[in-house]
């Protein structure tokens, strides 16, 4: 990141760069003066008004480039802290890169990095690394929880909050030096009782803080659906029936899937990613063994598990290889096929354990007909008879219509459940604060044994320490590194 320390005007288009649009922004960034552009605009800039709109052709020497929108932002009012233009011109690929060669070769800017904008109003402080990160969630996110993460890093109830623990925090630290420094005219007991009082304020925002940082999140960021099952079990026309499209190959040729493959699968306003693997055999093929290998670590890594069972072509030594999972949903295949039941019940269903059975045909996606005496239902789903949590025949679930919006409903649900208590997804921010947690609870637990209050003091600076990392100071090369790695060129 050589832009840490190269000050240049820099300029960018900051929308997209693949294709022709009817408007782009071009944002130029670090110039002394806006006076010292006044050759390539026909608008007398002594009149510009800061935040305004003015129409201009933007020029050079005899040549019309473009009629344009132009706004200036001073930098005590702009969001790097330099004085920025923002041009919107036309978005033709071609338009776009004739003015920013203009501004390059005639003008003195060279073309910002990823990232350098943001980077700029850090440095400036008109940004606190937390935020950055925010913008970097917001900026990527795949889902409405990123998106809405995003935001509230940013400038909303995440960011209050962090500002609100800081606020807190500066009290605690005032109260220590009161008592460094004041405690002989306001005694011990006094000090004491300041102390004790802004630090439990501390103490409950940052438990707060804490409770949403609790449980394993990543999956969150990028959820994966992992299909499994034995081969022609029905994984692929399952996948395929979801995606909407004949994405994956359906074969009766045992072991048709090889190696996993994915599509997006965007329900609910999140983006999930189906993963239909290979299908789960004993084999002595080399390949094929890489890729059940693979769709066994997928499965353990994965957000939801669906395992799909064909009962007609499975045994119970084979279900014992998924015994000690425990799924989401089970699919039992083929349920269009005669003297299906019979087949289902000589199989030992208690093995498995899931929260959700269903029982389907995929020759035409829906349901097929149930004999009702063999199901019961519970208020949630399934209610399980066994202590162990396993499941038995009477588990079933079962439903008319199609099978693909059950399935999509249920992961919908679950994600919603998942995000509910709207945990922090980023893994920096979570470090961050089970640091200043952790070191919180030591001071809470053992305030009457850490000495004289030097020692607490020397606790609080660490503590400070902690915070800065989460909240707003320049941090270590590499931690700036992997946040700007992911922005995109004109932010």
């Amino acid at each position: 990141m050589n832009f840490y320390i190269d000050e240049s005007p820099i300029i960018a288009c900051s929308t997209g760069s693949q294709s022709n649009t009817a408007i782009a922004v071009i944002r130029l960034s670090g110039f002394t003066d806006l006076f010292i552009l006044q050759s390539f605009f026909s608008f007398n800039l002594t009149l510009v008004r800061p935040r305004f709109s003015h129409l201009t052709n933007l020029q050079f020497q005899d040549t019309i480039f473009d009629n344009i929108l132009m706004v200036f932002f001073p930098k005590e009012a702009s969001f790097t802290g330099e004085n920025v233009l923002e041009l919107s011109v036309h978005g033709n690929q071609l338009n776009i890169q004739n003015i920013l060669n203009l501004f390059i070769n005639h003008a003195d800017f060279r073309l910002a990095h990823p990232g350098e904008f943001s980077y700029r109003a850090l440095k400036n402080k008109k940004l606190t690394l937390s935020q950055v990160e925010g913008l970097d969630l917001l900026l990527n996110a795949n889902s409405n929880l990123m998106l809405s993460q995003g935001l509230d890093i940013l400038q909303g109830e995440l960011h209050n909050q962090y500002t609100q623990l800081l606020d807190s925090f500066l009290q605690v630290k005032a109260a220590i030096e009161i008592s460094i420094d004041f405690s002989d005219d306001i005694g011990d007991e006094i000090s004491e009782k300041l102390f004790f009082e802004k630090f439990n304020d501390f103490f409950k925002r940052i438990d707060t803080l804490h409770s949403r940082t609790q449980g394993n999140f990543s999956s969150l960021l990028s959820p994966e659906i992992v299909l499994v099952g034995q081969t022609n079990a029905g994984k692929s026309s399952l996948f395929n029936l979801l995606v909407k499209h004949n994405r994956s190959i359906v074969s009766n040729i045992p072991g048709t899937t090889r190696d996993y493959i994915s599509e997006s699968l965007f329900i609910d306003g999140t983006n999930f990613n189906l993963v239909d693997t290979a299908g789960i055999r004993d084999s002595v093929d080399q390949i094929e063994t890489i890729g059940i290998n693979r769709s066994m670590e997928i499965l353990a890594r994965s957000f939801s598990k669906i395992l799909v069972i064909n009962p007609f072509e499975t045994t119970d030594i084979y279900l014992k290889k998924f015994s000690k999972i425990h799924f989401d949903l089970i699919l039992f295949s083929h349920a269009d096929l005669p003297d299906f039941y019979n087949r289902l019940s000589v199989l030992d269903l208690s093995m498995l354990s899931a929260d959700f059975l269903f029982s389907t045909s995929f020759v035409s996606g829906s349901i097929g007909p149930i004999d009702s005496s063999w199901f019961k239902l519970g208020p949630m789903g399934p209610s399980f008879s066994h202590q162990d949590g396993s499941i038995g025949p009477s588990d079933l679930l079962t439903s008319s219509g199609s099978i693909e919006p059950l399935v999509k409903t249920f992961l919908a649900e679950k994600y919603s459940r998942a995000i509910s208590k709207g945990p922090i997804l980023l893994e920096r921010h979570r470090s961050c604060i089970n640091k200043i947690y952790s070191l919180s609870l030591l001071i809470n637990n053992n305030y009457n044994n850490l000495g004289d209050v030097a020692v607490l003091s020397s606790e609080i600076n660490i503590l400070s320490n902690y915070l800065s990392d989460l909240i707003g100071v320049l941090s270590p090369d590499d931690v700036l590194n992997s946040i700007f790695a992911n922005f995109c060129i004109g932010k």
